[in-house]
């Protein structure tokens, strides 16, 4: 029997990545849901969406950082295609390989969901990137599910749900704290924030994941 896993907001730290499937001992029968945020900040964006990409156990959400960088790839004419807000567009046009293959990586960004229902062991989880509100609606609109803030600020989540999610780092919700950052719960327990930052070590930051089964946490930083 294989666990599930839950992360987000790796942002191009591909090498935290690696280290903390090796750390939980990411198998075949287990299941990890990303919750976006994969590119953008950190050196190797690449690796992440290519390590996601092959790995059919693996689950990848849309964040704001994918939705943003391909729609600033699709609307900008090729020959101004420069300045990009994050350095997702020069470390993979700085690589000939990866400069091919910008068309794949951004349709492989676009088809990525918003959200997922997930139950099991008698609890019901929605996860997305910002907010899961929109999955309980009959219109739903995207750009709430990648950048809402105001539903980690309510902290009242959605009702008969634990919803997960990432974009806003656990340090800044705890107010900037001395400690390295970890996950955070809703003092009603239906809102799970999973982002502890890993692009900003300076800050405390690190990869963190949990396990549903089991309700571990694991964290992994900079050396």
């Amino acid at each position: 029997m294989g666990y599930t896993y839950v992360m987000s907001d790796i942002h191009g730290m591909a090498h935290l990545l690696r280290a903390m499937l090796e750390k939980i001992g990411f198998s075949g029968e287990d299941r990890l849901y990303i919750l976006g945020d994969m590119i953008d900040r950190g050196p190797d964006p690449a690796g992440v969406m290519d390590l996601v990409a092959v790995h059919e156990n693996i689950t990848a959400l849309r964040g704001n950082h994918e939705d943003t960088f391909a729609q600033w790839y699709e609307s900008t004419p090729p020959e101004e295609r420069t300045g990009y807000f994050y350095n997702t567009w020069d470390v993979l046009q700085n690589d000939p390989v990866k400069r091919e293959r910008i068309p794949e990586y951004v349709s492989w960004m676009k088809r990525l969901p918003l959200y997922k229902k997930v139950k099991m062991d008698g609890s019901c989880y929605l996860m997305a990137h910002a907010s899961t509100e929109e999955s309980m609606r009959m219109w739903k609109r995207k750009d709430n599910f990648l950048w809402d803030t105001s539903f980690i600020e309510r902290g009242t989540g959605v009702p008969a749900y634990i919803s997960i999610v990432g974009h806003v780092p656990t340090f800044i919700l705890r107010g900037y704290p001395d400690e390295p950052a970890t996950i955070w719960r809703s003092p009603n327990g239906r809102i799970i924030d999973v982002d502890c930052g890993a692009a900003f070590p300076s800050r405390g930051g690190r990869l963190g994941c949990l396990c549903l089964e089991t309700g571990e946490e694991f964290y992994q930083m900079e050396a």
